[in-house]
């Protein structure tokens, strides 16, 4: 079995670290479960050929074989890959998704063009620019902006946190190619209705929010928003931690409320910066993969270290590798959740408690990922299949059910975040002070102007169409 070491070209964070690039894996006579007694062509028996040997032959049926070859060699789970008829699948994604585990096991692994995968790493795509929340229930929602990015055409409209949406949105975005393209709708906003009509353009999705300090009890607390493991997160990372640590600041809030995850290097890197030297100096295990059993022999040595140093950088950073990393004095950690915190952003707050720094989290359960994946790309489709377990120093990776909060507090979308009357913000700020979370009449829920609405403003069930943000913790770039 040919293998390359561990670098920074594949460690894309859906939960893990690095990547091993596998090849010549092929041959395995491993059964597969599901409808065991089906046969016919569409049913590809094992042994199989090795995925590297179906690598770009772009015919539908030599595709669906590529990627039921390649599941087999590196899905974390392959016994449970299902049996199913190719032919029966318009695509090889659909076929793809198909024989997945059940949900009850894998419902992380997913699929995308080529395209939108490098959009996605990069953080660069063609929008507008919202992040919808149902902050109601699924049968009864309650679609709210809870985030709007920066220079798109959303908030040059003016648009902003809390905003909610009444009716339906008016689109073509994300199913026509031809133009104009549009995404129109109505909104309230302390009881008004307005409109926003709105035309995509090309944005970059900015990965941290400006690093702010907070006084309080005579000391320096520094904040920041943690939006993504993608684009040049790590040096704006890098930049907010040399800020604070001029500013004197002695405790920390990271708000990874909506942070699905990404890279694992640059979880890696944050986790670094947030590590006591004395313990950093010792260059301690931050995460180590665990994959499948014909593949524990390969991944022995596939573990990400914390280090003083920076480590891993892509082809545009500003920092480059063995830059020393700054440090805060630290004692804890305040991370503001929510069930969209995942993946990578799991990662980190497990690879800190496996070193022995305190997390404290203030906000909701998290997604529960404890599994990373690597990237691979055939005839213009990217790949996202789970493939290892990612463990901490202490072997800890027991978050499949979510990390659960300290103190449980609603994201509170009548403040702006950054704000210290916002509710979670709030809340980690009581919490540093007493050592309690705070009574529940200080935590914001709906806001007067929310109560006095429509109890079904949007319609019973209906989503609104937004770009989708899967949950990920993935190495290293594909490119």
């Amino acid at each position: 079995m040919d293998h390359r070491p561990l670098s920074p070209r594949r460690l894309l964070a859906t939960c893990t670290f690095f990547v091993l690039v596998l090849q010549g894996c092929g041959g395995s006579s491993g059964s597969s479960s599901g409808e065991q007694a089906a046969s016919g062509p569409g049913y590809f028996d094992a042994p199989f050929a090795s995925a590297s040997s179906l690598t770009g032959q772009c015919t539908a049926t030599q595709e669906k074989k590529f990627i039921r070859s390649y599941l087999d060699e590196v899905y974390l789970w392959p016994d449970q890959i299902q049996r199913r008829d190719a032919f029966a699948y318009d695509t090889p994604a659909d076929y793809f998704s198909a024989i997945l585990a059940p949900p009850s096991i894998d419902r992380f692994s997913f699929s995308s063009t080529s395209d939108e995968a490098d959009a996605r790493e990069t953080a660069e795509t063609f929008d507008v620019g919202i992040h919808w929340v149902n902050t109601g229930t699924k049968s009864d929602p309650l679609w709210r902006i809870a985030r709007v990015e920066t220079n798109s055409p959303a908030q040059n409209a003016g648009l902003r946190r809390g905003d909610t949406l009444f009716g339906r949105i008016n689109t073509n975005l994300y199913s026509a190619s031809v133009q104009p393209l549009y995404y129109d709708f109505s909104f309230l906003r302390n009881g008004l209705l307005l409109r926003a009509d709105l035309r995509p353009a090309p944005i970059f999705e900015d990965p941290v929010g400006p690093a702010l300090q907070i006084t309080a009890n005579k000391r320096q607390i520094g904040y920041i928003a943690f939006e993504a493991h993608y684009g040049n997160a790590q040096d704006q990372l890098i930049s907010a931690f040399q800020q604070m640590a001029q500013a004197g600041v002695s405790d920390l809030v990271l708000d990874m409320r909506y942070n699905s995850g990404g890279y694992l290097y640059i979880a890696g890197t944050l986790a670094s910066m947030l590590t006591p030297s004395p313990t950093l100096a010792t260059r301690p295990v931050f995460v180590r993969l665990q994959p499948n059993a014909k593949l524990a022999t390969s991944y022995q040595d596939a573990v990400l270290r914390m280090s003083p140093q920076l480590q891993y950088v892509d082809n545009n950073a500003f920092f480059k590798a063995g830059t020393a990393l700054p440090q805060l004095p630290l004692q804890r950690v305040y991370v503001l959740t929510t069930g969209t915190t995942c993946s990578a952003s799991e990662s980190l707050i497990n690879g800190l408690r496996g070193v022995g720094v305190t997390v404290h989290i203030i906000g909701d359960t998290t997604c529960g990922k404890p599994y990373g994946m690597a990237r691979q790309d055939n005839c213009g489709t990217a790949y996202y299949p789970i493939e290892f377990r990612g463990v901490n120093a202490r072997g800890e990776s027991d978050f499949a059910n979510g990390f659960t909060p300290t103190c449980t507090v609603p994201d509170d979308l009548d403040h702006a975040r950054g704000d210290a009357q916002e509710a979670q913000l709030k809340a980690a700020l009581t919490h540093m002070e007493t050592g309690s979370c705070p009574a529940s009449n200080l935590v914001a829920a709906r806001s007067a102007a929310t109560t006095q609405m429509s109890t079904r403003p949007s319609g019973s069930g209906y989503t609104p169409p937004q770009r989708q943000r899967p949950g990920m913790a993935i190495l290293q770039p594909a490119h």
